[in-house]
């Protein structure tokens, strides 16, 4: 589960339509096999994809325009589609042209990615840190994400390294604020009081309160 919801995403500065589905070409369609070629697809069972034909191009039939499918990968550059997650494949009667296989932006997967990069950023003592998350975590994950995003749909101009900079920062700044606990937590120190002025502590704190 990441850090951040994909609410979240538009909540902390993801234009609304930013990141829109992905189109890409499709290299070929065996009515043999019942697969559709897209080199490298990434695809798991159950990837949820749609179809569209370029201007005077065609869909295979029986798929339809706008309607979502599930992936069957067959191998990394193949796959099959079924009508329901789980699904037999269709059994495809023509090969079609020019044919756009649509996936939606991958919204899920950069939430992953930002609350990855969020684990390698905070300190020991604050982990692992449980729902409900604090809002600067929240935050930070939702731009993290957000930019990835953008970078896929490229209209993103700031580095990855950037990104994380001012992300490591922040998270920095607010990891100070938290108390140490369990395992990480410093060993106490000597409070033993003197007969005289008012005790202080080995971090120069006066017994009473307020700094030595």
């Amino acid at each position: 589960m990441g850090f951040c919801e994909i609410a979240d995403l538009y909540a902390y500065g993801l234009p609304r339509g930013a990141a829109p589905a992905v189109g890409r070409l499709a290299g070929s369609v065996s009515v043999a096999a019942d697969t559709v070629e897209l080199d490298a697809h990434g695809f798991v069972d159950g990837t949820p994809v749609r179809f569209r034909a370029e201007a005077g191009g065609s869909l295979p039939s029986p798929l339809a325009e706008g309607v979502t499918y599930f992936a069957l990968p067959t191998d990394e550059s193949r796959f099959q589609v079924a009508a329901i997650a789980g699904g037999a494949a269709i059994g495809l009667s023509t090969a079609g042209a020019r044919v756009v296989v649509v996936t939606d932006s991958p919204r899920a997967a950069a939430i992953d990615f930002a609350t990855a990069l969020i684990e390698d950023m905070l300190p020991a003592h604050v982990l692992p840190l449980e729902a409900p998350y604090p809002p600067v975590v929240v935050m930070t994950c939702a731009e993290l994400a957000a930019w990835k995003l953008l970078t896929l749909a490229g209209t993103e101009t700031r580095t990855l390294a950037g990104v994380v900079e001012a992300a490591q920062k922040r998270l920095a700044r607010w990891a100070r604020g938290v108390p140490i606990r369990g395992t990480n937590a410093p060993q106490a120190a000597g409070l033993a009081a003197g007969a005289g002025a008012p005790a202080t502590d080995s971090r120069g704190w006066r017994a009473f309160g307020g700094l030595a």
